[in-house]
């Protein structure tokens, strides 16, 4: 009967020692902003901005680091101008979250104040605005061209490589995405026509994807967690 009691006993201590373990070691774990977070504090005093995702990465097998790099743009008297992050290390959440978002901005304030941290298109808060051009209509299709002394919002933004189509841009203006889901434009045969699986994307980074084929300690399971993946209703140009 002693014996009995000895081994429940020590059975039931060893449970509770686990247990406050356990306790302890989440009540300790630190909550870790994601890096858009800190520049949304960082840039509280800015008027208007936008961080583009402009390269990822992963290196390790098997304890992995996920990486990004960021073009931020800002504003200086009313003209934007970009810079350049570091590489930035994120946990794996947030790396899958946006592992579909290359070239994408993910995050954003416009002139309104209003903060968005979903995925659209690089320099649309710019297109419409008749300060810096206009829409021009060419073949019957409409397209955004910025004003020549602007130009260099062109290049700055990629828009001298894919054109923005007035149809898409409305779509994006007028589908409720921003701050809520992230437009991708439509379908453009089996991709779609911004982000990572973008033909232009393809073009304009083959760095990022000659690493993703290569990296042995690439998360492919990270692809089916991005998130926010809505298509843009203005098919065609």
């Amino acid at each position: 009967m002693i014996k009995q009691l000895t081994i429940k006993t020590i059975g039931l201590t060893f449970f509770s020692g686990a247990l406050l373990l356990l306790l302890a070691s989440c009540g300790s774990r630190e909550f870790k902003k994601s890096p858009l977070d800190r520049f949304i504090v960082e840039f509280k005093n800015e008027l208007a901005y936008s961080v583009v995702l402009s390269d990822m990465d992963v290196e390790g097998t098997f304890f992995k680091t996920y990486k990004h790099k960021y073009q931020i743009i800002r504003e200086k008297e009313g003209l934007p101008f970009d810079t350049e992050s570091e590489w930035t290390e994120v946990d794996k959440d947030f790396f899958g979250r946006n592992e579909e978002n290359l070239g994408m901005t993910i995050l954003e304030k416009n002139k309104d104040g209003k903060i968005s941290k979903t995925a659209a298109p690089p320099g649309y808060q710019y297109v419409g605005n008749k300060q810096y051009g206009e829409w021009r209509t060419n073949n019957g299709t409409s397209f955004w061209a910025f004003y020549g002394q602007y130009m260099f919002m062109s290049h700055l933004f990629g828009m001298n490589r894919r054109p923005i189509y007035r149809s898409h841009y409305n779509s994006y203006t007028t589908g409720g995405y921003y701050g809520s889901r992230g437009y991708y434009g439509p379908k453009v045969g089996k991709s779609n026509m911004y982000g990572t699986s973008s033909a232009q994307t393809k073009k304009s980074n083959p760095g990022f994807f000659q690493r993703r084929a290569t990296r042995s300690g690439w998360s492919s399971s990270s692809r089916n967690s991005s998130g926010g993946r809505s298509r843009g209703s203005g098919f065609g140009k």
